[in-house]
């Protein structure tokens, strides 16, 4: 037989065997584990100096991913893995037979169970497209693999990537600006790699509140890993005080750069998805705890199970530990349910990608609250809307570290206060020319602040007559609690439905932007009645707010 014929017959045989049998076959050659998972350049069967990008968001999702493939024809040197699920193999290939000469530099992944750092961390350079669905855990994984992004330009992943690491932006859509992006990715490589600095440990000692901690009673408590505001610290706080039996350990996950409230254990972020800190993880929380407060609906055995705590409640209940669900806001509020029953949503301020992807969310984790069953507690009244069958537990605040004897309205020019954290959540752009054009009217003085630490934000609000806060979301939040504890006038807007359901009328002015200019000058009006309300205000918090009423909801789940 001939040379020829007998190549021909060999690469046939070759072909029929598997890939995963083929790369266990060359690990075992060169020594290695044989059937250790394999990364996302083994099962691209590719060789260590071919310049590697990875795309693992979905692919029919991904509106920009069309226009990477095109450009691969303009990147001549570079490969593609498109990491898929086995629902998307026909798209897939559909979009290989599109990139004409490019498809055989296209290489089809199936997506493992986990798309963990390790499988990515064999590529060069990884593609986060524009895919409302996949994610900022997603980049976060890309980033925790050491891998140099390019990523599809919207405000949300800019402003993501200057906080956690830096990337490359592209245009979607533009083959010449995806290109460039991914040269200039490309030239970084290629520079000698600057002096890091010295690691953060994955897991770190925190600096404990004033509550009792783990083991000091028979119920041990876990709470984590949000801790969005400091509201898990109070809870902390207020559950060890009315509760004799119980002590606490709260985990707090974020990047380090944040670690502004006390915890007993901070995981730094992108760290969870480390196996040492996921098996520390599991091995604290299924073998030491009673129960646990699930925060926000994030994982707390890491994020080797996914980034959402679904994935971790079979082990939590093969473990018999009584877990409940906590709330606050966006992961279980529905955007277009919103939209529809307030006129003037928060969300028609948000950004198109930004409500898909809250969407998406806020299904995925009502999905999780209907199927598990288990107790379901949201911290402002206005989410009774969206999940009815939760339970509202108030939000904590300290009211006498806001208590202040200033009288309000005694000025005849009152002083305003709009103190955003996010200007979209609080309708700011709406109402800020109408409380400008009140101040220019010289009616009030208009005082708008954003980022001020606590101190100074609380010598502010002592300082004010009116407190404006959210115009737009349909519930008080911690800053209305703030301004009430402290005896001023709090003008929100709030969803009389969810409030009555939640048994309370707070001493509140409502209001929306379009009624705000006419709320505030009835208020000023009527001084008198307007001073009657924010002297109700410090009782409203005291009875709802300091922590006894929000101890006492969760008595039955801590029995």
């Amino acid at each position: 037989m001939s040379p020829a014929p007998v190549r021909r017959t060999v690469s046939a045989v070759r072909r029929r065997i598997p890939r995963r049998w083929r790369i266990a076959l060359r690990r075992a050659a060169a020594g290695a584990r044989p059937f250790q998972t394999p990364s996302v350049r083994e099962l691209c069967e590719l060789p260590a100096g071919t310049p590697l990008l990875v795309h693992a968001g979905g692919v029919t999702g991904d509106r920009a991913l069309a226009g990477v493939i095109r450009a691969l024809a303009r990147l001549p040197e570079f490969h593609l893995a498109l990491v898929r699920d086995e629902a998307e193999r026909a798209a897939t290939q559909d979009l290989i037979r599109e990139a004409g000469n490019a498809r055989r530099r296209i290489h089809e992944v199936p997506r493992p169970r986990t798309v963990t750092a390790a499988f990515l961390a064999p590529a060069d350079v990884a593609v986060f497209g524009f895919d409302p669905d996949a994610g900022l855990d997603l980049l976060d994984t890309f980033l925790a693999a050491g891998l140099r992004v390019v990523a599809a330009d919207s405000r949300v992943v800019r402003e993501h990537l200057a906080r956690h690491g830096g990337g490359d932006l592209f245009a979607p859509g533009s083959l010449p600006s995806f290109t460039r992006a991914v040269e200039r990715a490309r030239q970084r490589g290629d520079e000698p790699p600057a002096p890091e600095e010295p690691p953060v440990a994955p897991i770190e000692a925190g600096t404990p509140g004033p509550w009792r901690a783990l083991g000091a009673g028979p119920i041990r408590l876990g709470l984590g890993t949000a801790n969005y505001a400091g509201q898990l610290s109070a809870l902390a706080v207020a559950l060890t005080a009315a509760r004799a039996d119980v002590g606490v350990e709260l985990v707090m996950a974020k990047p380090p750069a944040t670690y502004r409230y006390p915890a007993d254990r901070y995981l730094n972020y992108p760290g969870e998805h480390r196996l040492d800190v996921q098996v520390e993880q599991a091995r604290r929380v299924l073998g030491w705890y009673t129960h646990l407060i699930v925060d926000a609906f994030r994982p707390v055995l890491g994020r080797g199970n996914g980034d959402d705590i679904s994935a971790d409640l079979p082990a939590l209940r093969r473990a018999r530990i009584k877990v409940a669900l906590l709330a606050h806001g966006s992961e279980i509020r529905h955007p277009g349910a919103h939209l529809e029953r307030h006129a003037e949503s928060a969300f028609r301020d948000a950004d198109e990608d930004l409500r898909e992807r809250l969407t998406t969310v806020a299904e995925r984790n009502r999905r999780t609250a209907e199927e598990s069953g288990l107790p379901f507690f949201v911290t402002t009244p206005d989410l009774l809307d969206d999940v009815p069958f939760a339970t509202w537990a108030p939000l904590i605040v300290d009211v006498d570290d806001w208590a202040c004897d200033r009288p309000v309205l005694e000025r005849a020019r009152p002083v305003v206060l709009h103190a955003p954290s996010k200007r979209w959540t609080k309708g700011t752009d709406r109402l800020l020319p109408r409380l400008q054009e009140l101040d220019e009217r010289r009616i009030i003085e208009l005082r708008l602040v954003e980022g001020l630490p606590h101190h100074e934000m609380r010598r502010l609000v002592q300082d004010c007559d009116i407190v404006v806060d959210q115009l737009v979301m349909g519930s008080y939040g911690t800053f209305s609690c703030e301004g009430m504890a402290a005896g001023k006038v709090v003008v929100a807007y709030l969803s009389e439905s969810a409030h009555r359901a939640a048994c309370i009328q707070p001493p509140i002015a409502n209001a929306t932007p379009t009624t705000l200019v006419k709320t505030i000058e009835s208020l000023l009006d009527d001084r008198a009645g307007a001073t009657a309300l924010a002297a109700e205000g410090p009782r409203y918090v005291r009875e709802h707010h300091d922590g006894r009423r929000t101890a006492q909801v969760f008595d039955s789940f801590l029995r």
